[in-house]
């Protein structure tokens, strides 16, 4: 069964002690409603430093996975989704990863809560930069169509039966029940999808951030330059080595 959630709240406020300013939600010509533009091109950076995280790395050892993935993907998620609001997806990651560390035991669950708390300021630094909005309101628009109001639901119903077929076919049938549910409320439509994106996690492609990649070319290019200063030294050491011995002694 699928839950449909509706926009309500101040909940990252108020476990944050702040958030993100709010972003006026995409809006159509008078007569027309914003829908999600279909094939649905949802992608996501994950926790990674472009995505609203931060992911440390080292020399030589591998990314160890965050836990809080899920959480990240879906905000990404929310904030591509026609007809989402901003602080929604910020106040839904909250409970998504207060959630997963809550279900943590003792030991695990401070560390935990302690890089959430970075995720989380990283969000809030992102949320209240200039341009802010603009990259909220730059991802509405890639994301929706206005179509005329008469059309809207029919074009809805069609991306549900098109994911329905594309992610879960032997469910299709479902499509005519969700609708009922929805009842033409685009706000519902929202909360549906999200709740799809999370039962059938495929539907969102993950994407490499290109900062967290060129930080990684970056380590990768100092391991190799301190592998290289090794293999020199380890060649002078041995060249000392076959000199101090002398001809005689070869």
């Amino acid at each position: 069964m699928i839950a449909l959630f509706v926009v309500s709240g101040d909940n990252f406020a108020d476990q944050f002690g702040g958030a993100p300013k709010f972003c006026p939600p995409y809006r159509c010509p008078k007569g027309q409603e914003p829908v999600p533009k279909w094939p649905l091109k949802i992608e996501s950076m994950g926790c990674s430093m472009g995505g609203g995280g931060m992911q440390m790395l080292q020399p030589g050892k591998e990314k160890a996975p965050d836990v809080h993935e899920e959480c990240c993907d879906l905000r990404h998620a929310c904030l591509q989704t026609c007809g989402s609001i901003n602080t929604h997806c910020e106040e839904e990651f909250t409970k998504c990863s207060d959630a997963v560390c809550d279900a943590m035991t003792d030991g695990k669950k401070e560390k935990c809560k302690s890089s959430l708390g970075i995720h989380k300021l990283m969000i809030q630094m992102q949320g209240n930069g200039p341009n802010s909005c603009q990259q909220y309101d730059a991802l509405q628009f890639s994301h929706c169509d206005c179509v005329p109001t008469d059309q809207a639901n029919a074009k809805r119903e069609r991306i549900l039966r098109n994911f329905y077929r594309k992610f879960n076919p032997d469910a299709v049938d479902k499509v005519p029940s969700l609708m009922k549910k929805i009842d033409g409320n685009k706000r519902k439509m929202v909360g549906l999808l999200l709740a799809l994106y999370k039962k059938f996690p495929k539907a969102i492609s993950k994407v490499k951030d290109p900062q967290q990649e060129m930080m990684e070319n970056m380590m990768r290019d100092v391991k190799t330059e301190k592998e290289e200063e090794v293999e020199e030294i380890d060649e002078d050491v041995e060249e000392s080595d076959a000199e101090d011995l002398g001809t005689d002694e070869l």
